[in-house]
């Protein structure tokens, strides 16, 4: 077998910071230690590796006047984040905002380091406040507090100046409002002045804080480009494309205005120069997905634009656009051996219609030394239907360890962006809302017949996994498609609507019955959507991996299933790891989980050493 080890120890970088005008930057680097900070001086080459022990964070945010670092971290997976500072390589970590019951949102810090904003839901578990701390005299003051669960920093939630703080009221995926509050008078209002509802997303401040970049989906399908004037107080559509604009970037001079577009799953990169309103011909960097968690930044000095990017087969990794020279250069050494690196696998995007006509799109990856033209009878192929979370998620080309691994089994592996999934536009979206929610469980049933007919999938050797409401999704297709599936694996999946949303983190109940439905007006609905429901029609081994901290999908929904099944004596297997949260993250487990959940495929997929 191969061994899993040397996929979850593959090398990545992500999350790239400014220190230093245009010419140091600091970054997430992940290896066999673990995830750590590090810079690398642009002049000499040379790397430091800031942090003594490994952190659990997603993004990085520097201020380039004091040149300190922060970061918010939660190594329990509870995702109540401590707020922390790094002055210098080796310091320990400075916490500024305590975590524990509280869940702390990193807003920005003012220029030179003095007042840290950040939203909070210390005062009350159901909603956020704004903050401000006082990092001189280690007072933290409350701006303005909210009694309608989720208000959230945005990206660039500071204007320049330290007057304004952007954030959003979610409420539900088309339903997310951007508000801007006067941090000096503690006036707020609607960025958009309408009542309809929209989803406005991405600020990017111009440096004179005069106004501000944003998307929003606003009487239309995809997000686009939108600017709003802090002396007018209005905001005017500046761009719209036949796909989402999905990140934004404003060079330090303000002339340069970068975009990227989600075209069928791929980053498409475009800069614009404000002055002549053109776009700008400059070299393109690889196909592929340009992380939308990590934010794209322009460099103090000159015009040196710092992204991360990955593909099926390219591990996340930072590279740089020199606009002024016309250059593109990967930051980010290529640690893999040759041989490895050739044996890695992209996807190819095809599609099928389902049910009712509707075009589904589907990633396909094939084992190595597999071509589809040469995929006949006897010879199909094992084949593991992966359904992504959300459901407001994508399915996109992105580097997957896990998935490598597999590969490297001889399963196939079949990613579809089923109704519900974004990227398509939002009525696309919204096509498994509330009652319509087993309408994508029928695309997965149209995708098995699909792959049956095509002769790529053995119709006795499929599996079907997930995770989130991906588990969600196996659990249904488990329950309510019986005859299709060899096995299934569960990971941190709903059982039941009405348990979990009654046990979900308070400050999420609201934003999530948007999506399936209330307890108040939809409790007989989401009993019946759910896989409690078919729960006893379950014929296929299942595993069920959980994180007993979850604060999305609590172990009780786990424990129901597992506990049931077992009551029926059917075939369960239950991994629930005590330091885990939302999925399984840390090194440790991901190396004790990943083979056992191999090895479970193999057996029920009949796949011989």
């Amino acid at each position: 077998m191969n061994s899993v080890v040397k996929y979850l120890e593959i090398a990545n970088d992500s999350s790239p910071v400014w220190l230093d005008g245009g010419n140091k930057i600091a970054y997430i680097h992940h290896d066999e230690a673990g995830d750590h900070i590090w810079d690398l001086d642009l002049r000499t080459g040379e790397r430091r590796r800031w942090t003594q022990d490994p952190i659990a964070c997603w993004q990085l945010y520097a201020d380039q006047v004091s040149g300190s670092l922060y970061f918010s971290m939660d190594p329990s997976g509870s995702e109540c984040e401590s707020i922390f500072r790094l002055t210098q390589p080796g310091a320990q970590p400075e916490k500024l905002v305590e975590g524990g019951p509280a869940r702390n949102f990193f807003a920005g810090v003012h220029p030179g380091a003095k007042h840290l904003a950040y939203a909070s839901n210390q005062r009350h578990s159901e909603h956020f406040d704004i903050w401000i701390k006082d990092l001189e005299r280690g007072q933290a003051r409350l701006v303005q507090a909210f009694e309608d669960n989720y208000n959230w920093p945005a990206p660039n939630a500071i204007s320049p100046d330290g007057r304004y703080f952007l954030y959003n009221k979610l409420k539900a995926e088309s339903d997310n409002a951007l508000w801007m509050t006067d941090l000096q008078t503690g006036d707020s209002r609607r960025v958009l002045s309408t009542d309809q509802l929209s989803a406005d997303v991405k600020p990017c401040w111009k440096h004179d804080s005069r106004g501000f970049y944003f998307l929003s989906e606003l009487n239309a399908e995809f997000y686009q480009l939108y600017y709003y004037d802090l002396d007018t107080q209005e905001a005017s559509l500046r761009k719209a494309f036949d796909y989402d604009i999905e990140n934004l970037a404003l060079s330090a001079d303000d002339r340069y205005l970068c975009l990227t577009l989600n075209a069928a799953g791929y980053s498409s990169l475009k800069i614009y120069d404000l002055t002549t309103g053109q776009e700008v011909n400059t070299i393109l960097p690889p196909k592929a997905v340009i992380s939308s968690y990590s934010l794209m930044t322009w460099s103090q000095e000159g015009h040196k634009l710092l992204f991360s990017l990955t593909s099926g087969a390219r591990p996340e990794g930072i590279w740089l656009l020199d606009l002024d020279r016309d250059a593109m250069q990967r930051l980010s050494p290529d640690s893999l051996a040759p041989d490895f690196k050739a044996s890695l696998v992209e996807p190819e995007l095809r599609s099928y219609q389902s049910f009712d006509g509707l075009k589904v799109d589907y990633w396909l990856y094939l084992p190595q030394g597999q071509d589809l033209d040469q995929v006949k009878d006897p010879k199909q192929l094992p084949c593991l239907i992966e359904i992504h979370g959300g459901p407001e998620g994508q399915e996109r080309p992105s580097f997957n360890e896990f998935i490598q691994y597999l590969l490297a089994q001889g399963i196939a592996v079949v990613a579809p962006n089923v109704r519900g999934s974004t990227g398509y536009g939002k009525h696309f979206t919204h096509l498994d809302d509330v009652e319509k929610r087993l309408d994508s469980v029928r695309d997965i049933e149209a995708l098995v017949q699909h792959l049956v007919d095509t002769g790529l999938a053995d119709k006795d050797r499929i599996g079907v996994s997930g995770t989130s409401y991906g588990g969600f999704m196996t659990l249904s297709c488990a329950g309510r498609l019986p005859d299709l599936f060899a096995c299934a694996v569960d990971t941190v999946g709903m059982y039941n609507l009405v348990t979990f949303l009654e046990n979900t983190a308070d400050y999420r109940r609201p934003h999530r019955e948007s999506e399936y439905g209330s307890l108040a007006q939809h409790r007989d609905l989401l009993y019946e959507v759910s896989p409690i429901a078919k729960i006893d029609n379950i014929t296929a081994p299942l595993m069920v991996i959980q994180g007993k901290n979850d604060p999305r999908v609590p172990v009780t929904e786990s424990d129901q299933v597992v506990d049931h099944l077992k009551s029926l004596g059917k075939e369960v297997f239950y991994l629930c790891y005590p330091d885990e949260g939302h999925g399984i993250r840390k090194m440790k487990n991901r190396v004790d989980c990943y083979p056992k959940i191999a090895d479970f495929l193999k057996t029920h997929l009949a796949i011989q050493e």
